[in-house]
């Protein structure tokens, strides 16, 4: 055989054609190329392997590039977000967006709330289809303590329990995925809270007059529906489930997706399809990943410092990561866990406490400038308390001097650049402009210089810790349009009386910054909030049009004074 032919992929027939990804699998040229194809363009991104203390991990195939595809997968199941709601509004059984219980209609079948009779969801097998007839059949109707009765957070486990359904080696599959029952069994605090709060309201009221019709019919519905399965696919959703971020309260599974490995700066980005096309997964290369290189993704907040994150990690994916940012101190020059050294009584310092082993929970903190060093826990009763005083400030709905007279007291015990002080930036910047007191017509050139400048220290933060865009897009994306905002006010301002040459450069910055939006954001075009924002920028885009138009600036000249 001539060296460059080999077999086809496909039928076995001599063939010099090869994918044009991986330069390895060799086609014939037939018809049924056009058919195999989709399978072999992801199987030709990554391997699997297993690594003693990872577990199964992706490993990249051949070179990727940012925005190559590399898998597409549907969920094996899907459902309302396994959260306690106490309060307030729930997910519809149908389609899981919110909607107020009390208010709503009844499903006919089931009687759950639901956002309307009509809802497609309602008669769909993959949503609310099935599970109807189950929920069914309890005997007695919710007269009062609806949050208790329709307890939503437990209908995911149902859900996944009907896995069953679809045959064996789905639900061979689903049992595959990891759920940690070592560290979660009997005796566990964990498994005391799944027994009471969601093993046994499905016992009790749906899954014994289940197991009474499977006995009189003589036919078993669920092959399985002991507690130890039940616990195992609480650890499951626990271990595996994505949120999915389109406008509703939905976790999915995804076997493939939910076994990459994690790191605090991924590799990759995912977006999800609506719920018609049952919120199917797109995973993408969000930075160069090299052949042999490994695929990851991020199972935590990217704007938590790295304490908090490890800890998330430990309680809820029962691993503690030890990337390159999480054993860095200053978290890639980012300071974002910095806290300010105060220094003695006698000599105040104001240099940066660090913890000197990051990936040590008993480590100390030691100031970059003195000999001070304070203890973890003094560090970590700090940071929670502050913590506590910025979620209260910021679920008041605060206004602009409640959040700066909030920022000043953080500055004293904290670097400029902590998450704590991001999160009440990022709220400010976004109040200067829109608040009453602080218009468009009615902040002072001071402080449109000064949320300018906000917005390019976060935007520094950001493209540090999260340089593929992968997890802060939409964080990015509203600094960048911010950003914008406030250079055109100022521009606007000062263009018939200031510095041209300068002016320039701010409205350049202007126009860059809608441009880079716009790249950050390519993925959430699909979600409320990427839909809302892309919105906002193009009307931005408009505006700016105009107002360079009517005044006759040409970007591309340059201004000479």
């Amino acid at each position: 055989m001539d060296s460059t032919q080999q077999k086809c992929y496909v039928c076995g027939k001599e063939s010099s054609r090869k994918c044009s990804q991986c330069k390895e699998i060799f086609y014939c040229g037939e018809q049924h190329q056009k058919i195999d194809w989709k399978r072999h363009k992801f199987d030709c991104a990554f391997v699997y392997v297993t690594d003693p203390n990872m577990g199964r991990c992706l490993i990249a195939k051949r070179d990727l590039n940012p925005g190559d595809v590399i898998l597409m997968e549907a969920p094996i199941a899907f459902g309302p977000r396994p959260h306690l709601v106490e309060e307030g509004p729930v997910p519809c059984v149908g389609c899981c967006r919110l909607i107020m219980a009390e208010k709503s209609p009844r499903c006919e079948g089931c009687d759950w709330p639901v956002c309307h009779n009509d809802c497609v969801g309602l008669k769909d097998p993959n949503k609310h289809g099935h599970e109807c007839f189950i929920l069914r059949l309890r005997t007695h109707k919710a007269l009062d303590g609806l949050h208790e009765y329709y307890r939503q957070d437990a209908l995911f486990a149902l859900r996944c329990l009907m896995v069953q359904r679809k045959g064996i080696k789905k639900w061979m599959q689903f049992l595959s995925m990891e759920s940690h029952m070592e560290k979660r069994g009997v005796g566990t605090e964990i498994y005391k809270e799944y027994d009471d709060r969601v093993i046994n309201y499905l016992e009790e009221n749906f899954l014994k007059p289940l197991k009474r019709l499977e006995q009189d019919s003589k036919e078993p519905i669920f092959p399985d529906m002991s507690r130890e399965t039940l616990h195992k696919i609480c650890g499951i959703i626990d271990v595996n489930g994505l949120e999915v971020n389109q406008g509703a309260e939905v976790m999915g599974l995804y076997p493939i997706a939910c076994s990459m490995e994690h790191n605090c700066i991924p590799n990759t980005i995912h977006s999800f399809e609506d719920e018609f096309a049952n919120y199917r997964i797109t995973m993408r290369a969000a930075l160069p990943i090299k052949k042999g290189e490994r695929i990851t993704t991020m199972y935590t907040h990217s704007l938590w410092g790295t304490q908090a994150r490890r800890e998330h990690l430990k309680e809820t994916k029962y691993f503690s990561c030890a990337c390159e940012r999480c054993k860095d101190p200053t978290e890639m020059g980012t300071y974002l866990s910095a806290l300010r050294c105060l220094g003695s009584e006698t000599k105040p310092c104001g240099g940066n406490q660090l913890p000197l082993n990051p990936l040590d929970d008993k480590t100390e903190w030691a100031c970059d400038k003195c000999e001070i060093k304070i203890g973890n826990i003094q560090a970590s009763y700090l940071i929670n308390q502050i913590g506590d005083d910025v979620d209260q400030v910021q679920l008041s709905n605060p206004t602009v001097r409640e959040l700066d007279n909030l920022l000043s007291k953080l500055l004293t015990f904290l670097h400029p650049n902590h998450y704590h002080c991001f999160s009440v930036k990022h709220s400010l910047v976004q109040l200067f402009g829109y608040q009453q007191g602080y218009l468009p017509n009615q902040i002072s050139d001071d402080q449109l210089k000064r949320k300018a400048k906000m917005c390019r220290d976060m935007l520094d933060i950001t493209s540090k810790i999260d340089p593929g865009n992968s997890r802060l897009c939409l964080y990015t994306g509203v600094l960048l349009h911010e950003l914008h905002l406030a250079d055109v006010i100022y521009v606007k301002r000062k263009w018939d009386i200031g510095n041209k040459k300068e002016l320039l450069e701010l409205l350049k910055e202007a126009d860059e910054s809608l441009a880079k939006a716009k790249e950050v954001l390519k993925y959430e075009i699909k979600t409320m909030s990427g839909e809302k924002l892309h919105n906002l920028m193009d009307s931005s885009r408009k505006e700016f049009i105009r107002w360079t138009q009517r005044n006759k600036i040409d970007l591309n000249k340059e201004i000479v004074e």
